[in-house]
């Protein structure tokens, strides 16, 4: 395929990712159809509540937490490393640092208020709710675990489809595990889903820019 393809197609995911999160941000503390779409999908996650099912939720919360994270993340960076892929583990680590960063920052600018504190299953952050901050960092992991992955020749093609499945699985447990705990809306999930997949795939579309502007 030509590089020329690939970038237009990657930024034309990265331009309707983003104009879906800010639609979604601009209605999200004021339309009623979000409000209803929150309390529906909220209600048939938190239906499924059982004590063992409560167990799981909380270890994907975790998995997505800054320890999570952290931890994850050096796993990725240190695995690249080893393989002698030191500037993709560079790339890897500003990929999920700078996604969480980018998810904190914009949490005061729309100071969404969290569900019910006395339904949650754990302790509700101070945290404003929108966008999803486990959300957007697992996202950002799982996307640049994948983007590593891929970009490896390699690395066969049963590998790699493990890799997508194992990070889209991790990737759903802690979106979902943020609803079913109720510290979180629906729309604060999907809007952190779709940030991240903004952010991720436009630093690809950056990567492949600067790889075809470099001689040889």
């Amino acid at each position: 395929m030509l590089w020329w393809v690939e970038v237009i197609g990657v930024f034309l995911i990265v331009g309707a990712s983003l104009y879906a999160f800010y639609e979604l941000a601009q209605d999200v503390n004021t339309s009623a159809a979000v409000a209803r779409f929150d309390e529906v999908v909220s209600r048939r996650i938190t239906n499924l509540r059982r004590p063992w099912l409560d167990h799981v939720m909380k270890i994907a919360t975790y998995a997505g937490g800054t320890i999570g994270i952290t931890v994850l993340t050096f796993i990725l960076v240190f695995a690249l490393i080893d393989l002698g892929r030191v500037s993709e583990a560079r790339y890897s680590a500003v990929l999920v640092i700078g996604g969480t960063i980018l998810a904190n920052a914009l949490k005061p600018v729309l100071k969404r208020v969290r569900p019910p504190e006395h339904e949650a299953l754990i302790k509700t952050p101070r945290s404003s709710s929108f966008p999803s901050g486990h959300s957007m960092a697992s996202m950002c992991l799982a996307l640049a675990a994948i983007e590593a992955t891929l970009a490896a020749p390699s690395v066969v093609i049963v590998i790699k489809i493990a890799v997508i499945a194992v990070c889209a699985i991790y990737v759903f447990l802690v979106g979902i595990s943020r609803i079913y705990l109720e510290v979180h809306w629906p729309s604060d999930v999907l809007a952190s889903w779709l940030l991240g997949t903004a952010w991720i795939t436009g630093a690809i579309g950056l990567k492949l820019l600067v790889l075809q502007g470099k001689p040889g």
